[in-house]
């Protein structure tokens, strides 16, 4: 599965209508892979899709088993040699958990729901449809701050730190398969994923920088590709990690 040409290849890209997911498409779909985008917004995905002739769209909501399940027999039926599977959906909030009053337990949830149980959903959906083809991949989107949390968004950093543990445990137990599973670590990106703060995140990658090393790291055949400071924090994760705590935190004191 490694190397720069796709032309025979199937791609699913899940939140597929921006950001990450929509720039991931864009290289695909170049490359001459034939790409589905699927997401909960159907203006998001079609406004992707209506840039890329030939790119297909699916509505859904991953954190639906139900509704996961229905995608993968509709994928199953129309692109039987689907052989990359993207996980990237993802939502980040802030929250604190130093106030005075409980939060809605909902909320809270809705956060584990699309970027944990979403990730597990989806992949046990497609995995039997993965292993039919001779060679596939897996790819889990994890994050930097699954390594060294941000306090400000502390369940987007706890659910990403049980992505990337989950991905170290699937590759082990389909090292044996025709599925290779990789996780690409994403430093801060300029996307619309922050768009509920007030101002963009300091030291932001661009959007398309981050997509080109993100794709040099799979034609290498990398298992995991952390990209720009998401390597930094990687690694000071296991050096020091009281300091690069401190690093990602400072100012919220």
């Amino acid at each position: 599965m490694s190397g720069s040409k796709y032309t025979a290849s199937v791609v699913l890209i899940t939140g597929g209508g921006s950001g990450i997911g929509a720039g991931l498409a864009s290289t695909f779909h170049q490359r001459g892979a034939r790409v589905v985008i699927a997401g909960r917004t159907r203006e998001r995905l079609e406004a992707v899709a209506s840039k890329h002739p030939g790119m297909e769209i699916e509505v859904v909501d991953v954190a639906d088993p139900i509704q996961v399940a229905a995608l993968a027999g509709r994928i199953g039926a129309r692109h039987p040699s689907l052989d990359t599977l993207i996980n990237n959906a993802g939502v980040q909030t802030l929250v604190d958990f130093a106030a005075l009053e409980p939060h809605d337990p909902l909320a809270l949830g809705a956060e584990v729901d699309v970027n944990l149980k979403g990730l597990l959903y989806v992949t046990n959906a497609f995995l039997p449809l993965l292993r039919q083809q001779g060679a596939a991949r897996l790819i889990n989107v994890g994050s930097g701050l699954g390594f060294v949390p941000l306090a400000a968004a502390p369940i987007y950093s706890a659910t990403k730190a049980a992505v990337h543990s989950f991905t170290v445990s699937l590759r082990r137990q389909l090292a044996r398969t025709s599925v290779e599973v990789v996780e690409i670590i994403p430093p801060v990106v300029e996307t619309d994923l922050h768009r509920g703060l007030a101002r963009r995140p300091p030291r932001a990658m661009p959007l398309d920088a981050f997509v080109t090393a993100a794709m040099a790291g799979l034609d290498a055949g990398r298992p995991e590709i952390a990209v720009g400071l998401a390597n930094v924090l990687r690694i000071g994760s296991r050096v020091s990690p009281a300091l690069f705590l401190n690093i990602v935190n400072k100012g919220d004191q």
